[in-house]
């Protein structure tokens, strides 16, 4: 391992726990570390973290697990983070398949099985330094890219975060601009925000919208279009943050309006059809908005190619758990059999 320098490293430990907050604050000042803030609960942490730029965070999981989740997701999403792009180690005792999925489905880094050692803290941050996952950024997701695969579709390019543990323990902390860094980064985030937004209330508007129409409303097409209220609010809050917000503004909020309309007329039992058509085209109309260099064409087959994928995926999990049921089904009635059996050889 290089000899990396953590002396003016900004950490945070966030435990619930007395002792594990004592055993890691104590391998991170072996590996040279003099700056630790440590923090009982996620809650706590939340308000100083936000305001700070930790250039690592050490998360336990186990003691609170949901605060601790949408802690990870509130640093990595909300615009007035100081360091969205900070380090972040989840810690646990079990790790979980479900426990990893969630974990890196909130934009953690890396998750770390206690006990720790300093050698098991010394490699996870060298492969933090050294190898650091680029940033994906979707309608509801800013962290590590989490896919192995290459992505299907649209290509939705990646960001090379700052890292400014890299910067620190590599001495180049000094020569760079942070602020700069910082704003080109959270601008590159903010359009690709303002973008997949666009695209994931088209995804879920056309998504819903057999069910919509159906007597009565489907109850997956009412949850769908009840999700495309958040998603506008999230982007006209970032439209605040420019200086000339332009037409994609007023799209939004009568998208927001016609939405918030057809999730009521839907749970009263009835959607007209002239609404739900208003609906996707104010939809398509917010994507030209966002997105005026790139062809009205090439994002409607974007969004065709979501539901379609995402409708077979729903159909071969139905299927699967059709099967599944079906095969427990037949090892009881296999079972019932042989005890029957085992019966009529006692009686014999």
């Amino acid at each position: 391992m290089p000899d990396y320098d953590f002396s003016l490293v900004d950490a945070a430990i966030i435990d619930t726990q007395s002792n594990s907050q004592r055993v890691l604050r104590e391998v991170l000042a072996r590996l040279g570390m003099k700056r630790t803030a440590v923090h009982g609960s996620a809650q706590e942490a939340g308000e100083a973290l936000t305001a700070a730029t930790p250039d690592l965070i050490l998360l336990d999981i186990d003691g609170e697990e949901p605060e601790a989740l949408r802690l990870i997701r509130r640093l990595r999403n909300e615009p007035d983070t100081r360091n969205p792009y900070a380090c972040i180690v989840a810690t646990t005792w079990q790790p979980t398949p479900l426990l990893v999925m969630r974990v890196t489905n909130a934009g953690a880094d890396d998750l770390l099985v206690k006990p720790v050692s300093p050698k098991k803290v010394q490699d996870r941050l060298a492969a933090l330094i050294e190898s650091r996952k680029k940033f994906v950024v979707t309608a509801d997701y800013t962290g590590p890219d989490r896919r192995k695969s290459p992505r299907e579709g649209a290509q939705v390019p990646l960001l090379d975060a700052p890292n400014t543990l890299r910067l620190k323990a590599t001495n180049r902390w000094a020569h760079i601009n942070a602020r700069q860094l910082m704003a080109e980064a959270n601008h590159f985030v903010n359009e690709q925000k303002l973008l997949r937004i666009s695209v994931q209330v088209a995804f879920l508007i056309e998504f819903a919208a057999t069910g919509l129409t159906a007597r009565p409303p489907e109850r997956m097409a009412v949850e769908h279009v009840a999700r495309v209220p958040a998603f506008l609010d999230d982007l006209l809050r970032r439209l605040d943050d420019l200086s000339e917000p332009g037409p994609a503004e007023s799209v939004a909020k009568s998208l927001k309006m016609m939405a918030e309309r057809l999730r009521l007329h839907a749970e009263s039992g009835a959607v007209a059809a002239e609404e739900l058509e208003s609906a996707r085209s104010l939809a398509r109309d917010l994507m030209q908005a966002v997105d005026s260099n790139r062809s009205l064409e090439a994002m409607m087959a974007e969004v065709a190619a979501a539901v379609t994928g995402y409708r077979t995926r729903l159909e071969q999990m139905a299927q699967a758990k059709a099967e599944a049921a079906k095969a427990a089904a037949t090892g009881v009635q296999n079972a019932q059999v042989s005890g029957v059996r085992d019966d009529a050889s006692i009686v014999s």
